[in-house]
């Protein structure tokens, strides 16, 4: 029980290892057309990502106005180089335009920006501007697909260009939505596994009518929990959007063969049976069929690891080691601590030991007695049979 405590509290201080993929073309096949087509796109344009930024005002062709989005370009531009390339938008495409190379930069004024937009293609506008020019948005083409790399740039728009009163900037597109699901991942990962192990505890506190019970049943779920996570932070695995929640499945996986062999060490303990022998029949009888249900269900899981998306096969892999882990981590963790639970102070069967009756006889039948547990299945032995 120390040993499982230990194994459940180091993978949860390794939690925070766990690196979810940032990068959404990693996990689709390379060799599809869609990704293909994203990688020529790369190539000829130099991104195949943007962000974009809608800037609201009620006078989107005042001098404010143009200043505060000449700002905010010109930041994000200075701030984030690296990862995004010069924005692209109504007051930046005429500023291109006014510009003469080698001469000092002047922002165009708002007359000149209301002049543009006057002259503008209608396909630029609807680009460009929305709500008759109370809407205009900035286009910034991105260097990486990394959600990650461009997450500080999402959060801090805010802050390194800082809108004056009357105008609000709001980022936007699949950029904004992968920067979002990354961390709901990431927030939510080991709070749904945590959740779950709540539940369990108290469906089977109330099913099994013990909180002892509950805490028993629960230590091989500990152990599962904290050994999956051991595994993927050593195999150095980087967790998809499925993978990312797999921990309520092995809470799930777990607890239903640790019920089984509770239930069934009680069964056998109801037979008059002691704690040692209890379980030696409940291994023998119920352990290989687990093995057969539990060898199964990953040969099933393991077929998805065959896919040729990265996605599904790491979810795949992860899942086939993720019911290993909760079969082994039941049948070797939790019978020696239900037996030593039930002769310490006979926690386990406490309250559901009751012995099952002796089969009724008819009038004038004797009643049999019931063979042990460990023989109920064997026949009665017939006169003049050689012994074996």
């Amino acid at each position: 029980m120390v040993l499982a405590a230990a194994v459940f509290v180091t993978g949860v201080a390794t939690e925070g290892r766990l690196v979810i993929q940032p990068d959404p073309i990693q996990w689709l096949n390379p060799n599809s057309t869609a990704v293909q087509q994203i990688t020529m796109l790369e190539k000829v344009t130099g991104s195949d990502n943007q962000i974009g930024v809608v800037v609201e005002t009620n006078n989107p062709f005042s001098t404010k106005t143009v200043n505060y989005v000449t700002r905010l370009t010109e930041t994000e531009e200075h701030d984030y180089g690296a990862i995004l390339y010069p924005g692209a938008g109504l007051i930046s495409s005429s500023d291109d335009f006014l510009t003469v190379p080698g001469a000092d930069v002047v922002p165009p004024t708002a007359a000149q920006i209301k002049e543009f937009y006057a002259l503008s293609p209608e396909a630029l506008k609807k680009e460009l501007v929305r709500q008759d020019g109370r809407a205009l948005n900035i286009i910034f083409l991105s260097r990486t697909n990394n959600f990650a790399a461009l997450e500080p740039m999402i959060q801090n728009l805010d802050r390194d260009a800082p809108p004056p009163s009357g105008i609000t900037a709001l980022p936007g597109g699949i950029g904004v939505v992968g920067v979002g699901l990354l961390q709901n991942l990431a927030r939510s990962r080991a709070l749904l596994t945590y959740l779950a192990i709540l539940f369990v505890g108290l469906f089977l506190a109330v099913r099994l009518r013990s909180v002892i019970r509950s805490l028993l049943s629960l230590v091989p779920v500990l152990v599962a929990v904290g050994a999956v996570t051991l595994l993927a932070v050593g195999l150095d695995v980087k967790l998809s959007p499925l993978t990312a929640v797999s921990g309520p499945l092995v809470v799930a996986v777990c607890t239903e063969f640790t019920s089984l062999i509770l239930l069934r060490f009680v069964e056998e303990r109801r037979r008059g049976l002691s704690a040692r022998e209890a379980m030696t029949v409940t291994a023998s009888r119920t352990g290989r069929a687990f093995m057969v249900s539990a060898m199964t269900a990953v040969a099933g899981i393991a077929v998805i690891a065959t896919s040729p998306m990265p996605m599904l096969r790491d979810f795949g892999i992860i899942m086939a080691l993720n019911v290993v882990v909760a079969l082994l981590s039941a049948l070797i963790v939790l019978p020696p601590i239900l037996v030593w639970a039930e002769e310490t102070g006979g926690w386990v069967s406490r309250g559901l030991q009751r012995p099952i009756p002796e089969p009724i006889a008819s009038a004038g039948e004797a009643t049999a007695p019931l063979p042990p547990a460990g023989d109920a299945l064997l026949p009665e032995p017939v006169a003049g049979d050689a012994p074996g």
